[in-house]
């Protein structure tokens, strides 16, 4: 059974906007009516004294906070700080880590993680999101993304926008883009969610496409999968990492477990 939010840890590197990351945290641990922990890695901004910005961040915030130091670098003491403290999710403020000849980048940074990650990037603004952009392609495993991405519609009383994405017009990959986006659309409907659904053109360019769908809508977030196929392969996956500048729920990806183990 998945897990939904009981559970929030937060981190932000000195090189992304300090209060639109704190603004997404206290946001998301406010409407989930949990406390925040906080994760300071090598790698992060130090929040200061322990005690005072407890009591800052109380009167600011009306919310708790824990503050752990976790030695090592950015993401790899984030995510052992996940696993640790068995969070449901982690708020990620970090700069986009580029990728070299034999891939790695972003794909590298959150594959480990157990729980959703909410990323924003040095251009990520934030604004309580009226609608959650989905996309779904062809492949199975993009329907992982239905159950998290309900749960935060939900818990912010936002649209589902799904959207097929196909790379052809014709054939399985068509047809399997399309038969997604309905199922996508049914689940949230079923669910009693406010949902629209849309299918695109086919095109090479499945970023391009998200991020223009995305840009009409003014408050908003994008819910991507890190896996290395399906929607937002690891090129994909970290062009969409570098370029967005709204906050991006990303699911971790799981290998299915049996006969229909990636859809629900």
């Amino acid at each position: 059974m998945d897990k939904t939010t009981t559970k929030i840890l937060f981190s932000i590197d000195k090189f992304v906007n300090v209060e639109e990351v704190l603004q997404a945290a206290t946001n998301v641990a406010k409407r989930s009516l949990v406390s925040l922990h906080y994760i300071q890695t090598d790698d992060s901004i130090s929040l200061g004294n322990s005690e005072d910005v407890q009591k800052d961040f109380k009167m600011k915030y009306n919310l708790d906070l824990e503050i752990t130091k976790e030695s090592g670098n950015f993401w790899k003491a984030l995510n052992k700080a996940a696993e640790k403290f068995s969070a449901t999710l982690v708020v990620a403020g970090a700069e986009v880590t580029k990728s070299g000849l034999l891939g790695g980048g972003m794909i590298g940074k959150v594959a480990g993680f157990s729980c959703p990650v909410l990323y924003l990037n040095k251009n990520s603004k934030w604004e309580t999101p009226n609608d959650i952009v989905m996309p779904l392609d062809s492949n199975s495993e993009t329907r992982q993304k239905f159950f998290h991405v309900a749960h935060y519609a939900k818990l912010f009383y936002a649209t589902v926008n799904v959207l097929g994405v196909k790379r052809s017009a014709t054939g399985e990959d068509a047809k399997m883009s399309h038969i997604y986006a309905v199922q996508g659309h049914n689940y949230m409907v079923e669910r009693g969610l406010r949902t629209t659904v849309t299918e695109s053109d086919a095109t090479s360019d499945i970023v391009s496409v998200c991020l223009n769908f995305a840009s009409s809508y003014r408050s908003k977030w994008i819910s991507v999968l890190n896996n290395a196929e399906g929607i937002l392969k690891v090129s994909a996956f970290q062009k969409i990492c570098e370029e967005a500048n709204c906050p991006l729920l990303i699911v971790p990806y799981k290998e299915p477990v049996g006969l229909g183990g990636s859809g629900y």
